[in-house]
């Protein structure tokens, strides 16, 4: 990717290296309520939890020391990609959930989703108890919680039979859900209520996610010319 900007913000979205963003496209990402996306996160995470499961099920085993051997280097792929993208507390969070997901179906065992967010945040801060009061932790916390709680409730609102539209309604109403939540934390931190966050959130969204896999893409065969 050669020309400036455009470098710098995929080196954000998907590395979490926002040393060469702009203070203008800052401004603007954070303006129209995007700004989210070029910090790694659970996106990213679930990416890569994705892919390394793909590449997994091409072996096949019922052994129970191959399955346990898999379990093990899905858990050191998803901690080196937190490690190498600056383990951020969105993506800690993230890997934690993954991790403990991992570990339970390695032990045959189903989780809450609520559970395992709270112990998530139990194990993050019993590592560093200083992360309650940082405002990435507060926002990736809550913005989760609102996303799972109230975005099937907003989503019901509104039935639309068109499928096209239906799945605009779903990406606004994950949009509207995590901004329930994280209001309060947006008017205590930033002094600032994204209007455009519905609308930014419908382009965005969808253009992250193919971004975020033709940029994993890109490094897996950057060996070629």
């Amino acid at each position: 990717v050669h020309s400036e900007n455009e470098n710098a913000v995929a080196k954000a979205l998907i590395l979490g290296n926002k040393s060469e963003l702009t203070d203008d496209i800052k401004n603007d990402y954070s303006g129209t309520g995007a700004i989210h996306v070029l910090a790694v996160s659970g996106l990213h995470v679930g990416i890569v939890m994705i892919i390394l499961n793909l590449f997994f099920k091409l072996i096949k085993s019922r052994n129970k020391y191959t399955n346990f051997l898999k379990s093990i280097l899905m858990l050191l792929g998803i901690w080196s990609f937190a490690l190498i993208t600056g383990a951020a507390p969105s993506v800690i969070r993230a890997s934690t959930m993954l991790s403990l997901v991992i570990i339970g179906k390695q032990i045959s065992r189903n989780g809450n989703i609520y559970n395992t967010i709270a112990a998530a945040a139990f194990i993050m801060l019993a590592w560093n108890p200083y992360q309650i009061v940082d405002v990435g932790f507060q926002l990736s916390f809550l913005a989760l919680a609102g996303i799972i709680y109230f975005q099937p409730i907003v989503y019901k609102l509104w039935i639309i039979e068109n499928r096209f539209f239906n799945e605009i309604w779903k990406l606004s109403s994950v949009a509207i859900a995590a901004q329930i939540t994280t209001i309060p934390i947006s008017f205590y931190y930033f002094h600032q209520f994204p209007v455009y966050f519905m609308l930014s959130g419908i382009i965005v969204i969808p253009a992250a996610i193919a971004i975020l896999w033709l940029g994993i893409v890109l490094f897996v065969f950057s060996f070629l010319n």
